[in-house]
């Protein structure tokens, strides 16, 4: 992995710094501006191998996206938030908390005008709301205790690397520098398998770097149809440990000012037990209050 990195900086960072000039025209110094997307949906929701189950039911989702953006004569920024929050009705009128995470990312780009830009990349991952789960505890009642929440888990990745624009506002960014570090609940305790790991309140620590790729397209199809992929991959080794893989994609069809067909599609890979892909497809209706 060590030579992979080593080829990238000696290899791609020339290329990126001079590189043929773009056929796009020259960007010119923007003010900033914000756009923003805010759905509040109840879906119908088929489930394979998300969260390690396969299941078919109704829920309730709050989704909410804010972007930054500003141009000047040298630097791009793009401020993203990226929330989620969604509910799940059981037949026997139980409810369950099926989604919830929120995301942060910062990119600041070089503005050379060419095909392959240098990027500064910050990007900050959790959830919202604490965590419970039922167990039997070392009296053998069976109770409540937490298990994850705002913080814990959590991963920040802090990248250096190369991005390609399209599409006027669209790029897409391979950080061949990305040092990221994770926290991770841990109900039970265990044993550390690497010595660079630590253990602090039944919290593992990780800090690892390796290749970061992600995207941010935002692309409207006629007048009507939308589509937007927000992806972002990192690995180090070629192992099943070392593969972290969070696709996020969506078509989003305006029906009315305010009513719109969301087609959503994600897929989710962890790495660790037991190391599988997890996939969601939601189709859904949504109220949908925004600024684009």
């Amino acid at each position: 992995m060590q030579k992979i990195i080593t080829f990238c900086l000696f290899v791609l960072f020339p290329f990126s710094s001079h590189s043929r000039e773009t056929k796009y025209v020259f960007k010119k110094k923007l003010p900033p501006t914000i756009t923003f997307c805010n759905n509040f949906s109840a879906s119908y929701v088929h489930y394979k191998n998300w969260k390690y189950n396969g299941y078919n039911n109704y829920s309730f989702l709050l989704r909410s996206n804010v972007n930054y953006d500003t141009t000047g004569n040298n630097w791009e920024t793009h401020l993203r938030f990226n929330g989620e929050l969604g509910y799940m009705k059981f037949v026997d009128s139980t409810w369950y908390k099926n989604s919830d995470y929120v995301d942060l990312s910062a990119d600041v780009v070089k503005n050379t005008n060419k095909t392959f830009e240098n990027i500064f990349s910050f990007y900050f991952s959790s959830q919202f709301l604490s965590t419970y789960e039922m167990y039997y505890n070392e009296n053998g009642d069976y109770t409540k205790r937490w298990v994850s929440g705002f913080g814990n888990p959590m991963s920040i990745d802090i990248g250096y690397g190369t991005t390609m624009h399209f599409w006027k506002t669209c790029r897409a960014s391979l950080t061949f520098v990305t040092l990221r570090t994770s926290t991770m609940p841990l109900p039970e305790p265990i044993e550390i398998a690497d010595k660079n790991d630590l253990v602090y309140k039944r919290t593992l620590i990780t800090s690892e770097y390796g290749l970061g790729i992600q995207t941010y397209i935002r692309k409207n199809i006629g007048k009507r149809v939308r589509w937007e992929n927000y992806s972002r991959a990192f690995a180090n080794a070629i192992n099943r440990d070392k593969f972290d893989i969070d696709f996020r994609n969506r078509v989003i069809v305006k029906i009315f000012k305010c009513l719109d067909f969301i087609v959503d599609s994600r897929i989710r890979y962890m790495p660790y037990p037991p190391y599988k892909f997890q996939f969601r497809n939601e189709l859904m209706l949504s109220l949908t209050l925004e600024k684009m």
